[in-house]
């Protein structure tokens, strides 16, 4: 008992002071610089300074949070470009920061100041150089491209894109550049119906106008004398750019798909008996539809009564008809288009699974769901790596991580 005493007594006098000397240390090198968000050095310690200004409105704990989160990330990127073997050339073509990050440990760090003065507020944290742990042999661009093909949802988009640049994998590529845009612009091909009135005033307006902007999409989504309009009036040298604005209207005309060709698009053609309007869509528009906000879906009886018929995996022809029936009600189930990949590989029509795939891909992303863009992921993969012919040693190892 006396000796678990002595130990809160060491623990209670230590401790305050370890905080109050690394407080002294960091305020020595700070010199009252309270205006910058950056990493501090000594001979033994980074400091990570995060500074907001305090408003009327400002958020303690949110600021709190926030801060946390930022501290951490900026020690880590100033590790990152301080670093010469992190920054290696053949590292950097892949989009390499979220890997790098994960590779990039750290023990005994501490917060040492969170406190609101004059109209800042201050989140510091210490991290002991001699804590800092770089795990250097995992560090290489096999386990990159892992890394990246699991966490690319997360990267940002720039490093995205460059990584599956690299990739050759133009689809998703386009795919996530269609996202990205319908961020600003409604992008969507598919639609509700619409009420004709209100819609044809729309129209007739728009028809007035001089100046026309994609910002009229969000009015008139797929009209296509917006983006004919628009892309007569600014060229564009960035094709998956051009290509993204023209899926929006690539229900209506073929203009879309025939640039898809020229950009040397593969698996473009979708072959089915059934001749319904969304079939009709995913032929004409090479599976990169994107549907509007405003269908209702269906009931979750229908919805049963397609799982039990897709776990017992019989009559796939039956099954893919009732699924095409029930895409028609509601594009943006998830799971529908899931099983309707999933049947197609079933069938060995992997060219046709591959362009359902991009729909479950594009469905995700709407919905912002990784665990979806996960799994749509997998269903891209399992028809790519059927259809692709020698895939080089990259492209055959973000298909097998996948899978």
């Amino acid at each position: 008992m006396k000796s678990l005493i002595t130990f809160l007594i060491i623990i209670c006098f230590t401790v305050p002071s370890l905080a109050s000397s690394l407080i002294d240390e960091f305020n020595e090198i700070r010199k009252n610089d309270i205006e910058s968000s950056k990493v501090f050095e000594t001979n033994n310690y980074y400091f990570s300074q995060i500074s907001y200004d305090w408003k009327k409105k400002s958020n303690r704990k949110k600021l709190s949070r926030k801060g946390i989160l930022e501290s951490i990330n900026q020690f880590k990127s100033y590790i990152l470009k301080s670093n010469e073997i992190l920054n290696e050339e053949k590292l950097n073509v892949w989009g390499k920061s979220l890997f790098i990050q994960s590779q990039i440990k750290f023990k005994n760090s501490r917060k040492i100041e969170e406190r609101r003065f004059k109209d800042k507020y201050l989140i510091v944290f210490a991290f002991p150089k001699n804590g800092l742990v770089i795990n250097k042999k995992d560090i290489n661009v096999n386990q990159l491209i892992k890394f990246n093909a699991l966490n690319h949802f997360n990267m940002t988009n720039d490093e995205r894109i460059l990584f599956l640049n690299n990739l050759e994998f133009n689809d998703l590529v386009l795919l996530w550049s269609i996202h990205e845009l319908d961020n600003k612009y409604n992008l969507s091909n598919f639609l509700t119906s619409v009420d004709r009135i209100e819609h044809q005033q729309t129209i007739l307006e728009i028809l007035k106008m001089e100046k026309i902007s994609l910002r009229l999409l969000n009015k008139a989504p797929a009209f296509s004398y917006i983006i004919d309009k628009y892309l007569q009036n600014n060229k564009l040298d960035n094709k998956i750019q051009k290509l993204s604005i023209l899926s929006s209207k690539c229900v209506s005309d073929d203009e879309f798909k025939n640039n898809l060709v020229k950009s040397k698009f593969k698996n473009l053609e979708f072959k089915s008996k059934n001749s319904s309007a969304i079939i009709k869509a995913i032929n004409k528009c090479s599976g990169f539809l994107r549907f509007d906000n405003n269908f209702k879906g269906f009931t979750n009886t229908k919805l049963l009564e397609i799982e039990k018929q897709f776990n017992a995996g019989k009559n796939l022809d039956g099954l893919i008809t009732k699924i095409e029936s029930a895409l028609i009600q509601s594009p943006l189930n998830f799971k529908l288009w899931n099983y309707y990949s999933a049947c197609l590989r079933a069938k060995k029509m992997f060219n046709e699974a591959l362009i359902i795939s991009r729909i479950e891909i594009s469905v995700a992303l709407k919905l912002n769901d990784k665990e979806k863009y996960f799994n749509a992921l997998k269903s891209y993969s399992k028809a790519k790596v059927k259809i692709w012919n020698n895939p080089n040693q990259n492209k055959k190892l973000f298909l097998e991580t996948i899978i």
